[in-house]
């Protein structure tokens, strides 16, 4: 499979991890491992800001770390858990996740673009978690996102893709990075997201509260794979009628 650049770094995997929710780190590492991802993301809130940081120490130092703002209302909030992040992490990478509510969890798009111009001034490389609005997304993009990540569904809902006309133009529309977050609940949905031709999938939910995490984890990194492969080798057009696929000469009506 092609390798993914972003931000000068390349790498293999098309599958970042979320790092929540899983039954205990010994589960999480083995999902991790089983997913042959290189990016994981975790909360801020989840580091110890005394620097002596036991999750990070736990989970295998090969990963390139993508630390986010989840719990975050304000863009005051937000600005100060990045500034946060860069330096308990040494990174300039964010993802910017600024809700509305605690019960849908939405993104909230004016919170949201206001402070992704902020954080981009102040040198940050953001990721930017939104709504599946292809004009957000265009608008992000063109404000200097280094990538829009937009949801399918509600987080953790594992509902799947509810607007497939809205990817479509967000694809077609952003020609920068895209990377699908939020409402992944099986591998169907990591695989036809790649084949709408995204850049990545970023998921949590439906592997660490699957009955088997490892196992998967290794689902989804396959499902990405063969999404990715059917994109790129270029799917075939839908037909409203049957194209047969030998002509009829030598039937045997003919003899």
């Amino acid at each position: 499979m092609d390798k993914l650049f972003i931000d000068g770094n390349s790498f293999e995997s098309r599958l970042i991890m979320g790092t929540s929710l899983f039954p205990n780190i010994d589960i999480l590492n083995k999902s991790l491992e089983k997913s042959e991802s290189e990016i994981i993301t975790m909360a801020v809130r989840r580091l110890n800001i005394s620097g002596e940081n036991d999750f990070i120490k736990q989970v295998n130092k090969k990963f390139k770390f993508l630390p986010n703002t989840a719990g975050c209302f304000t863009k005051k909030e937000a600005i100060l858990t990045a500034e946060l992040a860069r330096e308990l992490l040494q990174t300039n990478w964010i993802k910017l996740e600024l809700i509305s509510d605690e019960e849908m969890l939405l993104p909230d798009p004016i919170e949201l673009f206001e402070t992704c111009k902020e954080l981009i001034k102040k040198g940050f490389k953001v990721f930017a978690y939104c709504s599946d609005d292809p004009i957000l997304c265009k608008r992000l993009e063109d404000e200097g996102c280094t990538s829009v990540m937009p949801l399918i569904s509600p987080i953790g809902s594992g509902l799947g893709i509810r607007n497939e006309h809205n990817l479509e133009l967000i694809r077609k529309m952003c020609s920068g990075l895209i990377f699908v977050d939020a409402g992944i609940g099986k591998p169907s949905d990591a695989s036809k997201i790649m084949e709408l031709g995204f850049d990545g999938v970023l998921l949590n939910s439906s592997v660490a509260r699957s009955l088997d995490p490892p196992t998967m984890a290794e689902a989804m990194k396959l499902a990405v794979v063969s999404g990715r492969l059917g994109f790129k080798s270029g799917l075939i057009e839908k037909s409203k009628l049957a194209l047969k696929s030998t002509t009829f000469k030598g039937k045997i009506s003919n003899f």
